[in-house]
Order: C-alpha cells, then structure tokens, then sequence
C-alpha cells in the first residue's frame, strides 16, 4: 500500500483546508448567478423582444464564452499562478448577470452575458487548483463537496430570478453585484498568502498521462451525454404521461438534489477503495436503476430514479480528481478542459436526443440514457484503480 492510500490523513487544521473548503460557497454564488440565465431569458426575450433565436443567442454567447475560455484561463493560470482570478472570477460573473436589469439593448446584453461567461471561467481553474491542492489523501471528499456546490447553484439560479424579479422587477438582479463582490472580498480575506499560488517543482515536471486523459474524457463524454439529456427532457417526459408543469419541474429538481449527496458520497468513497470502482459501478448501477425507471411505475419508480440520478453524479468529482491527478503540473487546464467539456458535449447531445425522440418517441428515446451510461461504465473498467501521480506534490 502507497503513502496515498494509507489511513486519510487530518487537513482540518490546514489553512489551504480550510479555504477549499470555503469554496463550496463560491462555487454556489458562481454556479447560482451562471444558472439565473435560464430562468432570466423569459423576461429578456419580453423586454427587448426577442425571437427565440436572438434569445438562444444570448445563452450561446454565455456558454461558448464560459466553456471555451476555460481550458484556456485555466492554461495560464498554471504558468502564471495569479491566484487573484479566482475572486475576480465570481466578482465579474455575479457582475455582468447583474448588470444585465440595466442593459439598454441588445448589444449591450450580450457583452454583459459574455462578461459574465468569462467570470465563471475565471473562477473554476483556479478553484479547482486550491481543492485539489488542500489535500492528498482525502481529494475525493474535497473535491465532491466543492462539485456539489454547482449542484445547489443549479438549483437555485432560476429560483433566485424568480424571487428577485417578482419583488423587483429586472433591475432586482442588481443584487447579485453587492453578493458577489462580497464573496470574492472573502475569499480573499481567507486565501492563505502562500502555498495555493506556487505548485512543487517536483509535480510540475511531472508529464501529463495523456492517454489516462483521453479515456477520462471519452467517459466524460458518455457520462454528459445520459446525464444532460435525462435532466433536460425528464420534465417533458412526466408532462406527457400526465402529469403537471410543477409536478415535472419538482421532479427534475429532485434529481438534482439527489446529485449533490452522490457527488460527495461519491468522492468520499473513492478516497477509501480508489477512484476506478467508483466511476465504473456508478454508471453501470446508475444505468440499471434508469431502466427499473422507465420499466415500473408510481413511488417505486420515482424511488429508482433518485437512486439512478444519484449514482449518475457521483462519478463526476472521481473522475475531475482523477484527470487533475493524471496531469499533476496542469491542474487548471486540464479540469477546466473537462468542465468545459462535460458542459458542451452535453449540450449538443440534447440536440441529437430531441431528434430521436421527434422520430422514435420520448419514452423509446430514453433508452439512450441508458446505453451512453451502459458504455462510460464498461469503459471505466479500464481506468487505473488510482492514480500514481496524486502522490506527487501532496
């Protein structure tokens, strides 16, 4: 047994622990103004009129903006170490999503968008750096409590538009500035003054795995694949069986806060039986409780589909450890290449899983969730039971 894998260590007392793990509320004050879009566009397409076109635009210009800037914030973050775009990341994020109440038209939307789309690229790299810097043995549960924090700033984004424009109107997304200004003042106030900008000269000049990374992201592919589809069309899918908008919304939530629980349930366990059992059985589980899903109906079948949707998450924190363990001197690059990643290739996904169900059905459509699942899970078994490199630098 490696140094690594021996009894976790304790990093309470670690300030770099201590600051990762304040991150979880950074990550949610992020992923809560990032995710406000969705429910922003609505009132956006009635105050500036826009056709659904102009109005996909808008959530274009965030998504290509955040995702593509990513890999490459993150590339310079690991020359350069300027731990400060990690503050000024969530600051100009909650910034350009607020501002957006003001915009006088709609060249003026769309730089605030794109604004707010570089802010949230800002702040994942170097986030991600610090969790997987604050500790060794005990990433998995570190980096699922960081990752389950996007969670909850999923779920609450369109809630927080909802409340703020109902008791404000649009120019009551301005409070989102005042929020974010004051989680990035801190942030800074608790990051440690050394340590989470420099990395070891030892872990630096350790070559990145490039074929572990390349299996990591074809599994992040078909993992993003089932999960964005499932969550995106599970609401229509209870529509059309019967049920109520609200009943379909409450459901979809459901599935995502079931995520969060699997997200850290998920790094806690890889850190105690190693991170290939983890992503493996999670999807290939994750996919047989899908099908009971679909295959039984009433309680019992909502009770699978919280098992599978938790399942389903849990791989994600495993797997950006993993890809940050198996490039330990580009640690911002390479997480934010599969966060950018995993959010992209999920999105044209919905695209290509609405054409199927256009032409075979919803229900028979689903059955993709499953196999797109099916095959991340058989390709995990070939993923290595841990990590050599996360020995490096710890």
């Amino acid at each position: 047994m490696t140094a690594s894998e021996s009894k976790p260590e304790s990093n309470a007392s670690d300030p770099k622990f201590g600051f990762s793990s304040s991150l979880v509320l950074g990550h949610v004050v992020n992923d809560t103004s990032s995710n406000s879009l969705s429910g922003l566009l609505p009132v956006l397409a009635a105050a500036h009129g826009l056709s659904y076109l102009l109005a996909g635009v808008v959530a274009t210009v965030f998504n290509i903006a955040s995702s593509i800037l990513q890999p490459l914030l993150g590339h310079w973050f690991d020359r350069s170490r300027v731990a400060w775009l990690l503050e000024a990341g969530v600051a100009l994020n909650c910034i350009g999503i607020g501002l957006i109440g003001l915009s006088p038209d709609y060249t003026v939307l769309l730089l605030l968008v794109g604004i707010a789309g570089l802010g949230s690229a800002a702040f994942h790299p170097p986030a991600f750096s610090a969790v997987v810097e604050s500790s060794s043995s005990t990433r998995g549960r570190a980096m699922g409590m960081f990752v389950s924090g996007g969670n909850i700033g999923f779920f609450l984004g369109p809630l927080v538009v909802g409340l703020l424009i109902s008791a404000f109107g649009l120019p009551g997304m301005l409070l989102l500035v005042p929020v974010g200004v004051t989680t990035a003042l801190f942030l800074l106030r608790i990051r440690p003054t050394r340590g989470l900008g420099t990395v070891s000269a030892a872990r630096q000049a350790q070559p990145a795995k490039r074929g572990l990374l390349v299996l990591l992201a074809t599994i992040t592919a078909f993992r993003s694949v089932a999960i964005q589809s499932a969550v995106t069309f599970l609401p229509l899918y209870f529509v059309a069986k019967g049920n109520s908008l609200l009943v379909a919304t409450s459901i979809a939530s459901l599935w995502l806060a079931v995520g969060v629980l699997g997200q850290i349930g998920g790094g806690m366990l890889s850190d105690r039986i190693g991170r290939r059992p983890v992503v493996a059985a999670s999807l290939l589980a994750g996919a047989l409780f899908f099908h009971g899903f679909l295959t039984t109906s009433g309680s019992l079948s909502l009770v699978l589909l919280a098992v599978a949707g938790a399942l389903f998450y849990a791989s994600w924190s495993v797997i950006v450890v993993m890809s940050s363990e198996a490039a330990p001197g580009h640690v911002g690059a390479v997480t934010g290449f599969m966060l950018g990643f995993s959010v992209g290739i999920g999105g044209l996904a919905v695209l290509g899983f609405g054409a199927a169900a256009d032409i075979a059905g919803l229900a028979w459509a689903f059955n993709l969730v499953i196999a797109f699942a099916l095959a991340g899970g058989l390709l995990s078994l070939f993923l290595p039971r841990r990590v050599q490199a996360s020995r490096v630098g710890a």
